[in-house]
């Protein structure tokens, strides 16, 4: 995120919803169904290292440990409540996870250090500039042949997503997503971008987007 931005947003927009957050995703959003889609579609491998990028409580982080235990799986999120909710989960649920405090646009990693980056219901919180900076970044800790993978709002397909979108359409983060720019953005710095599905919710159409350096 740039500069202005810092200050983060809490993920339910305020601190006092946080302890909220999973029961939210997991009963109205049904994060669970669709993160498990993503990390099947990511062919993760044994020895792969692999960031969740905006990992929130860490849902999607451990459950990629727990489907490849063989992998190192990192999550990164700016939000430091929200990391201490995913540590106290990983240690409950026995899935090795190393959470690190930290911006899209600015990641705490080397260059070419991971086979797989993975991104669930995060990208739409950005504005702009800060997608595409996170898109080069992204790009840059990419190992060459490894990939994108995220689940996020997409260009509406169904009746009611596209009902939805004109009111999606008031929130600035969010029209990037709406309007179908998410492949332009994370294939401007050299991925190879497509949408490979669709999976629809109470909040509007989501997209699965892979990328992968070429």
């Amino acid at each position: 995120m740039s500069k202005a931005n810092d200050e983060y947003i809490p993920a339910l927009s305020y601190r006092f919803l946080t302890p909220f957050y999973d029961f939210i995703q997991k009963y109205i959003v049904r994060d669970v169904r669709y993160k498990a889609l993503l990390i099947a579609q990511a062919n993760i491998q044994a020895g792969h290292h692999v960031l969740d990028l905006g990992c929130g409580t860490g849902t999607l982080a451990i459950m990629a440990k727990q489907t490849r235990p063989a992998a190192e799986v990192s999550g990164l999120d700016a939000d430091p409540d929200m990391l201490k909710v995913a540590n106290y989960k990983s240690a409950q649920m026995n899935a090795p996870v190393k959470f690190d405090v930290g911006f899209t646009n600015k990641l705490p990693y080397p260059d070419q250090s991971f086979d797989r980056v993975l991104s669930s219901i995060m990208i739409h919180h950005l504005k702009t500039p800060d997608k595409w900076q996170t898109a080069r970044e992204v790009y840059r800790i990419l190992k060459p042949g490894g990939q994108l993978h995220i689940i996020d709002f997409g260009k509406p397909v169904t009746w009611y997503g596209k009902l939805l979108g004109p009111l999606l359409h008031k929130f600035e983060e969010a029209n990037d997503n709406i309007e179908g720019k998410l492949p332009e953005i994370f294939g401007a710095p050299g991925l190879k971008t497509e949408i490979l599905g669709n999976f629809w919710t109470f909040f509007g159409d989501l997209a699965f987007l892979k990328g992968e350096k070429v």
